[in-house]
């Protein structure tokens, strides 16, 4: 049975040529000529043709490899690798886990065109749309300003709960100095995450935020009235922690503005979400030691700019540089009876050396929260303890009965006053010291 031949346009006309050689319409020269060959391969051509016909036009290699491509079996490992273990992954994710995993290292067009060719669609296929907001333009130096956000996502596979992502990511290099999962957007959570920014890089200039209450007051404008009076919006918590350390912090509504780290959640909710489920993982402990001991080092090793020494703006940290107190949240809050305070909605008795004590002082107060979740006060350049009072109503009664038997039993010891003008320590005048005299001596 011969096998069906299809030729292109311009072997068609070479077939054409050779057919009218043979039967003499044309000459040699007629046929240099029209095919722009040499004397010499017409005359192979023609010999060719005649034994073969019309097989012998297109070239012999034709539909076979050229020893230059991937053998079939890698094709068929990295096709069964992706439709048993890594169904769903977008392709790019699923080449570079080639690399790193296996050993196998093939362009992104070739995962592409093998996978689409046997009918596997990408995950993320779309259509790509105009932007209309314009990207900005990156800051030139790293650790100048860090964009901060959170994300909430179901983040582990066959968890309906949803899971907050906290996160900071380097406009100038893109390197992720730092990400933290919580089950709420919380204050500690970013408090982590610039531990963890502060431990591998130091101190960044700035932070870029959106307007959440944890880096801003609810109050944002002061009316002109409050501004002639003197009045200040209050910093957050958070915000003086920042002034503390030295970083300032940019607020934003758009959250366009802070592009880059809205763009990595998305990268992220694809990359890391497949790679916990790879991996088994379902709780926020493991997730968290997954992503500082591996998944962030990788993914900026591969996407992330190279720090510049000479364009870094971090701020490196002393050897001596205390986390626990140096990252502590702190407020003013009142002193009440000398001795206790109201902190996060509960009572709080304050301590030294695990004793009940006073301050002779009922204002406001330094509290701080430090990272391990104890509370303290700082007064008279002295850390003193706080614990929490259950029944605060009970502790305020025995504190001023206790108060009350400490002032009787002092003004006992203490002689009371007589009519004497000689007991008196104001000096007296001299129609009261005559008087005075006759009186004790019968005068």
């Amino acid at each position: 049975m011969n096998e069906r031949i299809i030729l292109t346009m311009k072997k068609e006309k070479i077939n054409n040529i050779m057919v009218k050689l043979l039967a003499r319409e044309i000459s040699t020269n007629d046929a240099i000529r029209l095919t722009g060959l040499s004397e010499r391969q017409i005359y192979r051509k023609k010999k060719r043709y005649k034994e073969d016909g019309i097989q012998s036009i297109p070239h012999k290699s034709r539909g076979k490899s050229n020893g230059r491509g991937y053998s079939d079996e890698l094709k068929n490992k990295i096709l069964n690798l992706y439709k048993e273990e890594y169904t769903g992954w977008n392709f790019h994710h699923f080449n570079d886990t080639l690399e790193d995993y296996y050993n196998i290292h093939v362009s992104d067009s070739f995962v592409y065109n093998l996978l689409t060719s046997n009918n596997i669609d990408s995950p993320h296929k779309y259509k790509s749309r105009k932007t209309s907001h314009p990207p900005r333009e990156r800051r030139s130096y790293a650790g100048e300003l860090i964009q901060v956000d959170a994300s909430k996502h179901q983040w582990f596979y066959g968890d309906e709960k949803y899971y907050y992502l906290h996160g900071g990511i380097d406009d100038a290099t893109g390197t992720v100095t730092s990400c933290f999962f919580a089950n709420e957007e919380t204050i500690f959570g970013y408090q982590m995450i610039m531990k963890q920014t502060l431990q591998n890089y130091g101190i960044p200039e700035c932070l870029y935020t959106d307007y959440r209450t944890v880096f801003q007051s609810s109050k944002r404008d002061l009316s002109l009235e409050e501004e002639l009076q003197g009045k200040q919006i209050k910093n957050t918590r958070f915000t003086n922690m920042l002034e503390h350390i030295g970083t300032g912090i940019i607020s934003t509504i758009n959250p366009r503005a802070k592009g880059r780290i809205e763009r990595l959640w998305r990268t992220f909710q694809d990359r890391l979400y497949n790679e916990l489920k790879k991996k088994n993982i379902t709780t926020i402990e493991e997730a968290n030691q997954y992503l500082n001991d591996v998944f962030i080092p990788k993914y900026n090793a591969r996407f992330a700019l190279p720090i510049d020494n000479t364009k870094n703006h971090f701020i490196c940290l002393e050897n001596d540089f205390d986390f626990n107190k140096e990252l502590a949240i702190w407020s003013e809050h009142k002193v009440y009876h000398n001795s206790y305070l109201k902190y996060d909605k509960s009572y709080h008795i304050i301590l030294k050396d695990n004793e009940k004590c006073y301050l002779p002082t009922s204002g406001k107060v330094p509290v701080y929260t430090f990272l391990d979740g104890t509370s303290h006060i700082l007064y008279d350049d002295t850390w003193y303890d706080l614990k929490t009072v259950k029944d605060f109503q009970h502790e305020i009664k025995k504190s001023i009965s206790l108060k009350k038997t400490l002032e009787e039993i002092n003004a006992s010891k203490v002689h009371k006053p007589t009519n004497s003008p000689w007991r008196k320590g104001l000096p007296m005048m001299p129609s009261q010291r005559s008087s005075a005299y006759a009186y004790f001596h019968g005068c």
